[in-house]
């Protein structure tokens, strides 16, 4: 690979952006959050920990088959697939998330497209999480699908290891994003967290969580979801 892969996927638990949104989360609806982020890990493990592309794309398509397939036909013994198998959506639309992190083998400097690509698979997946959760009115789900697509971009920002692919990243997000907070419904709070979090961090050129005012965002942000 000619670029440093990025690895937004390290553990949620050790990501302190991810775990303070996660704290916010009701106790019903912190599972499927638990799931989506586990999966984004299992995908991000997939593309950094490969010596070769061709190895990592082989994971993907693993990933890739299961969503094309339905869930009572899923191999069993794999714990994160039987947990997404009780989602109250199609989680087919799961694949989104498969095509944006297989995006990220491309050869070359971090390109507008292969940005593009990325949030958008990121994004999608976060509309299929939100309607596990109940949350499927088209303007909610547009919402869902900036927030995951601006903090998709700010993560891989945080992670990606060439500063003009970092510059890249965050130039593409201030040309895009739509807001610093979205007004969310209190079942997504963990989701807008991270959309505010992310639009701080793009819009200093900074990793997330990097000034001492941001946990204070945050906490507004899980409270009252401004």
């Amino acid at each position: 690979m000619t670029r440093e892969k990025p690895s937004p996927g390290d553990a949620w638990q050790q990501d302190p952006a991810i775990a303070l949104a996660l704290a916010y989360a009701r106790k019903d609806a912190r599972p499927v959050f638990e799931d989506l982020f586990a999966l984004d890990r299992r995908l991000a493990d997939a593309v950094r920990q490969a010596s070769e592309p061709i190895i990592a794309q082989l994971k993907l398509a693993w990933w890739r088959d299961r969503f094309a397939q339905s869930p009572p036909d899923w191999p069993k013994g794999e714990p994160l697939l039987a947990r997404l198998a009780s989602w109250d959506a199609d989680v087919s639309h799961l694949s989104a998330l498969v095509d944006g992190w297989e995006a990220l083998l491309a050869e070359g400097p971090l390109s507008e497209d292969t940005i593009a690509a990325f949030a958008e698979g990121r994004a999608k997946s976060w509309q299929v999480a939100a309607r596990a959760l109940g949350q499927d009115d088209p303007e909610v789900c547009d919402l869902v699908r900036d927030a995951g697509a601006l903090w998709a971009v700010a993560d891989l920002a945080d992670h990606i290891g060439d500063a003009d692919d970092r510059e890249r990243a965050w130039l593409y997000s201030m040309k895009r994003q739509r807001f610093a907070s979205p007004n969310l419904p209190r079942d997504l709070r963990p989701f807008a967290i991270l959309a505010r979090l992310a639009h701080r961090a793009i819009m200093d050129r900074r990793a997330m969580l990097g000034a001492k005012s941001d946990f204070l965002a945050a906490v507004r942000t899980g409270m009252l979801g401004l």
